[in-house]
Parts: structure tokens; C-alpha cells; sequence
């Protein structure tokens, strides 16, 4: 569009898309004394979405703290906080694969994942840290625990997933307002619980290379 200095360039928001929009201003020579930037309902919609980003942020970090503060180590929580990127990318290929939008509810969605799927690997490293401390190998014990904890962490995330698969169908009168928050979840959970009983094992393999002591024994 080459527009005039007395032409609306609201027109062009009211016809497109903000998406759109925000393409087609960037083609457009503004006259010089005008300036033209996004406002109301895509202003608003950016800022919610800005300050959602911030609050996941800010809920791995206080997930990071509380684990830390259990496990009393930096290491075993660095390693179960892998488990939230490979979430976070299960629920985008869920978003991706059902054509759902990235929208407010399903970031959402983002911010249950980096609370719920975290479980799964501390249930994993705790377990191998409890046996490494009786005097087993680190192998040995990677094995055992993965061999003992499957069934509990395949059914944490399966009674999760099957909890919300009615609303990840739309099924219900409002569903389809919160069906994208269900879809990023399912993806996330799905996704997460795979490849956590592959790269978590892996993980802790490379990080812990030497033997693990009892605190009482590591301050004599």
C-alpha cells in the first residue's frame, strides 16, 4: 500500500489481521510527521503475553531454589530441570500438530508443564541418589532405578494426561476455551516422560562422575 497523508491508516487494521497488519505497515512509506505503532487489544494482548513469559521465569527458577534446598545440592536439581525444555517442546509439536495458536491460555499450559513435569525426574534421581549412597554403582543403579521407577512415573503421567484428554477434545460446554492449555499439557507430559527415562540417565551419568558420599562423611 502507498497511502496518502490523508488516508486512514486504521483502514488497514480493520481489514487484516493484527499479524497482517503489522506486515503490511512495515511495506508502507509513512509520510514524514506521522508515526504508526500497534495499540488497544494487540497492545494489551503483547503485555499479557510479556509479563506470562516473566512469570514462567520466575516459577523454574523458585522450582530450581526448592530442589536445590531438598536434594541439598546444585547438580541433582540442574539435571531434573533438563525435564522443562524437553516439555516445553512436546507442547509446542502439540500446539504444532493440532494447529492450535500459541494464545494466552496456552501459555498457560507452559507455566502448569514447568511444575508438573519436573516430578518425574526427581522421582528418577532421587531414587538413584538413595542407591548410589547404600554403595551401588552409578550404572548399576541407573539401571534399577529406571527398571523400578518406570510403572510410578508412567502412571503420574498417564492419569494426568487421561484427566485432561477430555478437554483436550473440546468435549463440554466451554471447553474450547481452555482446550489449548489441555493440548500444551498432553504434548508436554507426553513428550517429557519419553525421552526423560533416555537423556535424564544420560545426563546424570555425565554430570556425576565422582563417587557420592554422605554429607556426614564428605565434612570428616
Amino acid at each position: 500500500y502507498q497511502l496518502d497523508t490523508d488516508m486512514d491508516y486504521r483502514a488497514i487494521v480493520t481489514n487484516l489481521g493484527s499479524n497482517s497488519a503489522s506486515r503490511q505497515l512495515a511495506t508502507v512509506t509513512i509520510p514524514e510527521g506521522y508515526t504508526v505503532e500497534p495499540a488497544g487489544e494487540n497492545e494489551t494482548i503483547q503485555q499479557t503475553l510479556n509479563d506470562m513469559l516473566l512469570m514462567i521465569l520466575l516459577a523454574v527458577v523458585c522450582i530450581y531454589l526448592i530442589m536445590v534446598a531438598e536434594f541439598q545440592s546444585l547438580l541433582s536439581p540442574f539435571i531434573v530441570m533438563f525435564t522443562i525444555p524437553l516439555a516445553f517442546t512436546g507442547g509446542l509439536l502439540a500446539l504444532l500438530l493440532t494447529g492450535t495458536e500459541l494464545s494466552m491460555i496456552a501459555m498457560l499450559g507452559f507455566l502448569v508443564l514447568s511444575g508438573v513435569v519436573v516430578n518425574n525426574g526427581i522421582v528418577f534421581v532421587d531414587y538413584v541418589n538413595q542407591l548410589r549412597l547404600n554403595g551401588m554403582d552409578k550404572y548399576g543403579a541407573l539401571i534399577l532405578a529406571g527398571k523400578t521407577r518406570l510403572r510410578p512415573i508412567l502412571m503420574t503421567a498417564l492419569t494426568t494426561i487421561l484427566g485432561l484428554s477430555t478437554m483436550a477434545l473440546g468435549m463440554g460446554s466451554g471447553a474450547d476455551m481452555v482446550q489449548p492449555l489441555a493440548i500444551v499439557t498432553i504434548g508436554g507430559l507426553l513428550y517429557a516422560t519419553l525421552l526423560t527415562l533416555f537423556v535424564v540417565p544420560c545426563l546424570y551419568d555425565v554430570f556425576n562422575r565422582r563417587p557420592m558420599k554422605h554429607r556426614g562423611e564428605e565434612e570428616a
